[in-house]
């Protein structure tokens, strides 16, 4: 990326961010917390997140936060039913309210963010792959992760893309390598919901796990249409 074009973004992001800070001042329902009907808020916007203080009540919104959630749009508001468990600093974030172009907004900031950090955590998991691609006997599914596995699936073909997310998630979280399909289907779900940063993300850590796999063409492939998606 040229310096330029850095410096560029950069400004684009500032811009986005200070948007967004100017509707959590200014509009009485739209900001982190649960606390509807207050109109004081302080609003500090740093280069990781948004804090928002509401009576003395401080609610912390990481851009990086989203990353493996949605954040959709409808009637001009967010719909916040998918990602009121994500728990920040003892407290719900929560989006309420916030209008059409605010959430574009957090939508460019989000994948901003996470993007730097997709980069980060593939070299952290780079010697968990190594170790796995070692392996003569490669790690078993436990019955622990088989159950996110097939909840997971099972949200898959009913189209609850975002749930199914959640279980992959899960299931990862349970043993990262014992699974590799894991992160391939994760990037294929991430796909449906329109997050290509992710989904390359997810394909690339699959790649790293079976190189070799018979799909490893088709997985690859993939990440070149996505990139696309997202003006690599």
């Amino acid at each position: 990326m040229s310096t330029f074009i850095a410096h560029a973004q950069t400004d684009e992001i500032d811009k986005a961010k200070a948007q967004v800070a100017t509707l959590f001042k200014k509009n009485s329902y739209a900001y982190i917390g649960q606390l509807v009907g207050t109109t004081k808020k302080d609003v500090l916007v740093f280069d990781d997140r948004i804090e928002v203080t509401i009576k003395k009540n401080k609610r912390i919104f990481y851009y990086t936060a989203f990353c493996d959630y949605d954040i959709s749009v409808s009637s001009g508001k967010i719909d916040n039913t998918n990602i009121v468990n994500i728990s920040i600093e003892d407290f719900s974030a929560n989006l309420l309210g916030v209008v059409k172009e605010q959430a574009d907004n957090l939508i460019f900031i989000r994948n901003y963010y996470c993007e730097k950090q997709y980069t980060s955590q593939l070299a952290l998991f780079g010697p968990f792959a190594d170790k796995y691609r070692a392996l003569e006997i490669k790690p078993t599914v436990s019955e622990e992760q088989r159950k996110y596995i097939v909840q997971a699936n099972g949200y898959n073909e009913q189209k609850n893309y975002v749930k199914a997310i959640e279980l992959y998630l899960k299931a990862t979280e349970v043993d990262p390598t014992a699974y590799p399909a894991a992160y391939s289907n994760l990037a294929l779900l991430s796909a449906q919901v329109d997050k290509f940063d992710a989904a390359i993300y997810y394909m690339k850590k699959y790649l790293m796990l079976e190189p070799e796999s018979p799909d490893a063409r088709g997985a690859q492939d993939k990440i070149y249409l996505w990139e696309a998606q997202t003006g690599k």
